[in-house]
């Protein structure tokens, strides 16, 4: 048949689990990544690597970060009629595009750094890894369309292949470059030349002198990673091909109109893209700012309340950066994890969902929909729960070398956890809206969202030099007013009928159980055993209990909870 997709369309839960592979060997080698990078920058470095990207997230969500549901979605319509011609159009419409305005982005972060480094970010430090960042606005770009084009077919595996190689890639250069130019630097040091133009008297100024390259090094990773992954997708494409057998391309006046439907469903999300990126971005410039501000005002409090800190040779002036270092290194690193992969379960969804809802299929718009969202609750919630408990043995467990960081980290990490199913779920949510053609709702929702973190930074922030505790609480309030919101408009929209009891409840009672249960046994193992091998074993007991329980909660009501998962 002429136009026949070759290759056999992936279902559900093996493209959500492609990709959750793909997530889980991203996240562990940003872990990996992150780990000894915060352990070789600390807090300061870190802050000049963090803010880099929180600079750069804004201009990349307004360009590539909207693309792949928008392909995706532009596809999934075509595939549902079988318009293979127009298909291929959309690939080529959107790569020339997106290609050129990405293009045009790219430079901004060049041009511009200096503005952003001591305008914006408050730290001239940073300049360099601004700069560095700004390749990766066109790499990502070219990338997107890609992704989102085998998705919009039910092929997760160039994506889930292309995200493993980034950040294999992103961890070896990342790491690479970073202890290359700490080795260059210190040589200079030790031989008595200046050290980056700076003439050191010790080693800390030679650290000091170093860390704003270190960090640019680091992310001149990120940019071959991306690199790598663009390549890889291109390569994929020239021999694999899309399993398009033939198509006729459309006339030249239907590239108008595929352009035109794209940018009107990239608007919105695209709009959602950049508004949560600036989540990241409020953090930068509250977190600092406030704080200075706190600092001025009461110089004495944060001397006494920080003094360990002080004392391992962070300057009083050098404080706000060394927190929100500390922060977004550490506390946001581990907090991301769970979220992350639990998002692939709406990434995956997406395609079904979208052709289900072209067709009027409601009934199986509603199945995919609870799959997903169940999905995601029955990993985030005990997850969230378990890091909770876990927080400061975890940060000991992977930045042991930096214990200045861990005292400021990980009471933040425990409040930032207890909403990482609000953030998993709100993630799947939004894909899912998308998907329905309500791209709008995502923008409001995380409009919202922003104005009550945003909020909530400036009163929490200063209260009782709370500071890293009150950013990780408006955080946390922040997204679940975007959970909430989102998941009842979901529902509502698509008639889907909740289920509290099975997708909330359940798996509440059981990430409680075998959090506190795992509490206990690290606290008794604590006293004769490390600290590796007692967090190990208590998460791994965790693990077993909580599905223990699933397991027997499923039999006891008749696979009632496996039905909604897999049925």
């Amino acid at each position: 048949m002429k136009g026949l997709i070759a290759t056999k369309k992936q279902s559900v839960l093996f493209g959500s689990f492609l990709l959750m592979v793909s997530v889980l060997v991203s996240k562990l080698a940003g872990l990996f990544l992150k780990i000894p990078l915060a352990n070789l920058l600390g807090g300061t470095g870190m802050g000049y690597y963090s803010s880099a990207y929180a600079v750069f997230m804004p201009l990349y969500a307004l360009c590539a970060a909207s693309l792949p549901p928008a392909v995706a979605q532009t596809v999934s319509e075509s595939a549902a009629y079988n318009r293979y011609g127009r298909i291929r159009l959309t690939k080529k419409t959107a790569l020339w595009f997106f290609g050129s305005v990405s293009l045009v982005l790219t430079l901004l972060p060049l041009i511009f750094s200096e503005f952003i480094a001591e305008r914006i970010i408050g730290n001239p430090d940073a300049r360099l890894s601004v700069m560095a960042i700004s390749p990766c606005i066109f790499l990502g770009t070219v990338t997107a369309v890609y992704r989102g084009y085998y998705e919009g077919l039910r092929n997760m595996t160039p994506t889930a292949v292309s995200q493993m190689a980034d950040s294999i890639v992103k961890l070896i250069f990342g790491l690479g470059l970073a202890y290359v130019t700490k080795e260059y630097a210190y040589g200079c040091y030790y031989t008595g030349a200046p050290v980056f133009g700076q003439i050191c008297l010790n080693e800390y100024d030679a650290a000091n002198a170093s860390l704003p390259y270190i960090s640019a090094a680091a992310v001149v990773g990120t940019a071959v990673a991306d690199l790598a992954g663009m390549l890889y997708l291109i390569l994929h494409h020239k021999l694999i091909g899309d399993g398009i057998q033939t198509a006729e391309l459309p006339s030249g006046s239907e590239s108008g109109k595929i352009l035109k439907h794209l940018l009107y469903m990239i608007a919105p999300i695209a709009l959602a893209s950049v508004v949560s990126s600036l989540i990241n971005t409020i953090d930068l410039s509250t977190i600092i700012l406030l704080i200075k501000n706190s600092l001025r005002n009461h110089p004495e409090l944060y001397s006494e309340r920080y003094a360990s800190i002080i004392a391992s040779g962070v300057k009083l002036s050098e404080l706000p950066n060394f927190l929100y270092g500390s922060f977004t290194g550490l506390s946001m690193a581990i907090f991301t994890l769970a979220p992350s992969l639990c998002a692939v379960f709406g990434k995956s969804a997406f395609p079904n969902i979208a052709e289900s809802y072209a067709k009027k299929d409601m009934p199986s718009v509603s199945k995919e929909i609870r799959r997903a969202l169940m999905t995601s609750a029955y990993i985030s919630i005990p997850a969230g729960f378990g890091l909770c408990v876990f927080s400061e043995p975890v940060l000991k467990l992977l930045f042991s070398s930096r214990y200045a960081e861990i005292s400021v980290s990980h009471l933040p990490l425990s409040v930032l956890s207890l909403s990482t199913a609000f953030l998993a779920i709100s993630s799947a949510a939004y894909s899912m809206l998308q998907a329905i053609n309500r791209s709008d709702l995502p923008v409001k929702i995380t409009v919202v969202g922003a104005i009550v973190k945003l909020g909530l930074n400036s009163i929490l922030i200063p209260i009782n030099q709370s500071g890293l505790i009150g950013a990780a609480a408006a955080t946390a309030i922040s997204y679940m007013v975007m959970a909430i919101w989102s998941v009842a408009a979901l529902y509502k929209l698509t008639n889907t009928r909740p289920k509290i009891g099975f997708s909330v409840i359940l798996p509440s009672i059981g990430g409680i159980l075998s959090s506190l249960s795992s509490a206990a046994v690290y606290s008794y193992l604590q006293n004769s055993l490390s600290n590796t091998i007692s967090v190990t074993i208590s998460v791994l007991f965790a693990v077993i209990i909580y599905i223990l329980f699933v397991t027997l909660l499923d039999i006891s009501t008749k696979n009632a909870i496996s039905a909604q998962i897999f049925g």
